[in-house]
């Protein structure tokens, strides 16, 4: 790798260059990189897949009227092909609060330096 990438703290995009270094933190933290993590939340809502995306806004489980922003079930987020879980993880970071809407990047990959997730990767 020629240059690394840090997070500047401006958390409001994500491109694919930054994907690989902001995911692998990203999933490390959120689920142990286990595609098939199911949390239960107090209020019923559950967070998904190795992004841990929640069901209260973002896909559909069995409560009805939730907004499904990624117009998926909340289930195609535990599926080992990561296609559908990056797409919407990618529309999550296009919203305002962008990757800080995961407490776990909040605090355990904003701001650092996150070349060492991917070390000896070619991309």
């Amino acid at each position: 790798m020629t240059s690394g990438w840090t997070d500047t703290g401006d958390t409001a995009w994500l491109t694919a260059c930054a994907l690989p270094y902001a995911g692998v933190c990203l999933a490390y933290f959120t689920s142990g990189f286990n595609t098939a993590a199911v949390d239960h939340e107090a209020d019923g809502s559950t967070n998904n897949g190795i992004f841990q995306i929640n069901s209260r806004r973002w896909c559909r489980n069995l409560t009805p009227n939730v907004p499904n922003l990624c117009r998926m079930y909340c289930s195609d987020l535990l599926n080992p092909n990561l296609k559908d879980t990056v797409i919407c993880a990618m529309k999550i970071t296009q919203e305002p609060q962008g990757l800080g809407y995961w407490e776990a990047w909040r605090h355990h990959c904003q701001g650092k330096d996150l070349t060492e997730w991917v070390d000896g990767c070619d991309f």
